[in-house]
C-alpha cells in the first residue's frame, strides 16, 4: 500500500518541524529529547533499545549504556514472567488494532528494586512503505499520584459521614461504607441507578421537596446552604441527615456531576431534645420552692411595712429564707452534674449553657 497524501494540517506541521530544525539545528531536538522531564525511549521491531533519555534513566535506575542495543532490559522491569506475558500480549493487542496506546499503566521494577506506576504513551512508526521501523514511547511515573488518590480514596470511603457522588442525572457513582452502614444500602444496590432517592425519601410529596431545596441551592451559585432532611434506612429507621452539596465540573467548565456529604445527626438531636426535656422538668419542679419564698418574702415585706414585726422576728425569717435559697441553688448544681453525666456526648454549646 502506498503512502497517503499528507492532508493541509500534516502539510503545515512538517512544514513547521523543519523551519524549527533549520533555525535550532538538530542537536537542539535531540537536546531536548534527551533531557526531557519525561520517560522517552525508541525501540526496534525487536524490541531493542535505540533511545533511552535522562529521564529513562533516572525513572528506571537503569543508564543508556546498560539498555541501549539490547531488550533485556524489559525483563529487569518486569521480573514475574505471568505479568510481563500479561503486558506485553495487552500492548501487542493493542497496538496491532491502533498503531499505539494511550496512558496505558503498568507497574514497573527499578533496579533498586522499589515499585513504580508508569503511564505510558507508544505510537508506531512506519517507513514510506508502510513498513514498522519501530516504536517511539513516552512513559511519565504517576507513582505519586496514584498512592494520593488511592489515600484519598481510603479517606474518602472510610468517613464517618456520608460521602456520595452524583452524576448530572443524580445517578450514583460513589456511595461510602458509611453511606451502607447509615441507610442499609450497600454501593453494589445503589452504584448506577437513581431508585436509592425513592427508597430514602418514600413519601413522594416530601421526596419532591427534597429535590426542589437542593436544586434551589444548586440555581443559586452565591448559596451555601446545608440543609437538613429524615431519610428512612433500610431497616424502617428514621434518620436525621444535615447534607452539604456541591457542583463538580470538568476541565471544560462542563458539569460532571454533584458531590454530597452527609452527617448523621440523629443521635444530636435526640440528645437535644432529651436535654430540654429533662431541663424543662427541672424548672417545673423548682418552680414551686422558689414561689413559696417569694410568697414569703412579700408577707415579710408587709409586715415590716406596718410595723407587725421585731427586729428578732425579722431576722429569723430572713434566715429561714436564706436557708430555702440555699436548697435550691444545691438542687440546681445537682442538675448540673446530672445533665452532665447522663450526656456526656451532648454539644458543648449546650454544656456551656446548662453551667451559665
Amino acid at each position: 500500500m502506498g503512502k497517503k497524501d499528507a492532508g493541509p494540517e500534516e502539510n503545515k506541521r512538517d512544514k513547521a518541524l523543519n523551519n524549527l530544525e533549520y533555525v535550532f539545528g538538530e542537536d537542539f531536538f535531540k537536546m531536548l529529547l534527551m533531557n526531557s522531564n519525561v520517560w522517552i525511549s525508541f525501540i526496534d521491531p525487536a524490541t531493542r533499545v535505540v533511545i533511552w533519555n535522562s529521564a529513562a534513566e533516572r525513572m528506571s535506575g537503569y543508564s543508556a549504556e546498560e539498555v541501549i542495543g539490547s531488550n533485556e532490559i524489559w525483563t529487569k522491569l518486569y521480573p514475574n514472567p505471568e505479568y510481563r506475558k500479561e503486558i506485553t500480549g495487552k500492548i501487542g493487542r493493542i497496538i496491532s488494532n491502533t498503531l499505539g496506546l494511550d496512558k496505558f499503566e503498568t507497574r514497573i521494577v527499578r533496579k533498586d528494586r522499589e515499585k513504580r506506576i508508569i503511564s505510558w504513551n507508544t505510537k508506531e512508526i512506519r517507513n514510506d512503505a508502510e513498513e514498522c521501523e519501530g516504536y517511539f514511547i513516552i512513559g511519565l511515573d504517576i507513582s505519586d499520584i496514584i498512592r494520593a488518590e488511592t489515600g484519598l480514596k481510603v479517606l474518602l470511603m472510610n468517613a464517618n459521614v456520608f460521602i456520595i457522588f452524583l452524576d448530572r442525572e443524580a445517578r450514583i457513582r460513589i456511595w461510602n461504607r458509611f453511606a451502607e452502614e447509615i441507610s442499609g444500602y450497600e454501593a453494589a444496590e445503589v452504584i448506577g441507578s437513581d431508585e436509592i432517592w425513592k427508597k430514602l425519601y418514600p413519601d413522594p410529596m416530601y421526596r419532591k421537596q427534597v429535590k426542589e431545596n437542593v436544586f434551589g441551592i444548586f440555581s443559586d451559585p452565591q448559596k451555601r446552604e446545608m440543609f437538613e432532611t429524615e431519610i428512612l434506612t433500610r431497616s424502617g429507621e428514621k434518620k436525621n441527615v444535615l447534607w452539604n452539596t456541591k457542583m463538580m465540573y470538568d476541565y471544560d467548565r462542563n458539569l460532571d456531576g454533584y458531590v454530597v456529604i452527609g452527617l448523621d445527626i440523629t443521635r444530636k438531636k435526640e440528645m437535644q431534645e432529651e436535654i430540654f426535656r429533662y431541663i424543662g422538668h427541672s424548672v417545673m419542679r423548682l418552680k414551686y420552692p422558689v414561689e413559696i419564698i417569694r410568697d414569703n418574702l412579700y408577707e415579710l415585706h408587709e409586715k415590716i411595712n406596718v410595723g407587725d414585726i421585731g427586729t428578732e422576728e425579722i431576722l429569723l425569717e430572713l434566715m429561714i429564707e436564706i436557708k430555702n435559697s440555699e436548697q435550691i441553688l444545691r438542687n440546681l448544681q445537682d442538675l448540673n452534674r446530672a445533665v452532665q453525666n447522663s450526656f456526656k456526648e451532648m454539644p458543648d454549646e449546650l454544656k456551656d449553657f446548662l453551667l451559665q
